[in-house]
Order: C-alpha cells, then structure tokens, then sequence
C-alpha cells in the first residue's frame, strides 16, 4: 500500500538525511515535508571502483545531492587536490538551491553505497509546502537557502564537498 511505502521510506532515508545539518533540524521539529522529501525525492546508487558520479564542469541534466552511506570515494578539484570522501559525508548541496556546475570530479574508489536526493523533486515539494504552509518552518528554510547561495556567493574556491 502507498501509506506503507511512505512510511518504509521515511524511516529508511530520515536516518540518513539527519547527518545533514538543515535536515536533521527538519527533523526535530517533525517537518511534515520531510516525509515527501523521503518518499519521493530520495533514492539509493550503488557503485564499484572506479565509477564517477561526476566530472569537473560538468553541469548536471538531472542534479543530485550525494551522501555517502557505505564506501569510500576520493573527490579531486579543479587544483588537482584530492580529497577522500567517507561515510555521512555529503556532497553537491549546492544543487538544492542555485544552478550548478560541479567544481570537481568525484570517483569511486571502492564499493559504495549513496543516497540521492533529486534537487527538482525537492524543489518541487519544497514550493507546495510553503504555498500551503506560510509559518516558521517555511521561512526557514527560505533563509538556509538564502544563507547557503550567500555563503557560496562569498567562497572564493567553491567546492562540491559539504562542510
């Protein structure tokens, strides 16, 4: 049944989505968006070594934000420094609030297992719900976006890496 599904994945993907600062305060404050957001926004990658997920200035077609929950990937920037990525490391937030152009190239480098979140679903619920639903909740996540896309704006070396 569809009530079983959405549950299924809300209990499946909140547990991941808590290790991202904005969410895990979706969370505590028992957001009812988040449970949409699981449902339908998220979903599951599995790689093996060697696979890219993206590239250097590379503009997605369809924008993911990545969090590792299994694996290990190393993510090398425009400079050439590599960086290694592990689990409840997220990455490509950036996609949720602005266009973007990755800034780097992300690779597997063993079996990894990530969890997507696709930024125009998000998009999507995310309007729908402060459409209906203008209180404390909506406006903060106006201001996070706004914040974000400031700080961003501000960052002399953009980067793809969650901080």
């Amino acid at each position: 049944s569809e009530p079983l599904k959405v549950e299924m994945h809300y209990e499946m993907y909140s547990q991941i989505l808590m290790w991202h600062p904005f969410f895990l305060e979706l969370l505590s404050d028992r957001s009812p968006v988040v449970r949409p957001i699981c449902h339908r926004a998220m979903s599951m990658l599995l790689l093996s070594n060697s696979d890219i997920i993206f590239s250097l200035g590379e503009e997605p077609s369809e924008p993911k934000m990545y969090i590792v929950v299994q694996g290990t990937l190393e993510y090398t920037d425009a400079y050439g420094e590599v960086v290694t990525v592990g689990e409840r490391m997220y990455l490509s937030e950036a996609v949720l609030w602005t266009t973007w152009r990755h800034r780097g190239t992300l690779m597997a480098v063993s079996d990894v297992k990530m969890a997507m979140l696709d930024a125009q679903i998000f998009q999507d619920i995310c309007k729908r719900y402060m459409r209906k639903n203008r209180n404390e909740a909506g406006l903060a996540m106006m201001r996070y976006a706004n914040d974000f896309v400031a700080e961003l704006n501000n960052n002399e070396h953009q980067t793809d890496l969650g901080s």
